[in-house]
């Protein structure tokens, strides 16, 4: 009974519109037209992020 209750989370399809919503305690954060969409978007995000952190890493060799 309490997960009827519990916010959603997740990536969810809508048959509706034929298009994949991520949603975050019941918020939608963002829709995508497909998933493949979503999976190249995630993509881009993870391959910016691990430069950030070679970046950031870098750094901190270089510091004094």
């Amino acid at each position: 009974m309490a997960d009827q209750l519990a916010p959603k989370t997740g990536l969810f399809h809508r048959k509706s519109s034929d298009d994949y919503v991520v949603l975050w305690q019941d918020r939608e954060i963002c829709r995508y037209a497909s998933m493949a969409a979503f999976v190249a978007a995630h993509a881009e995000g993870l391959e910016s992020l691990e430069a950030n952190q070679a970046e950031l890493l870098a750094s901190f060799y270089k510091s004094p």
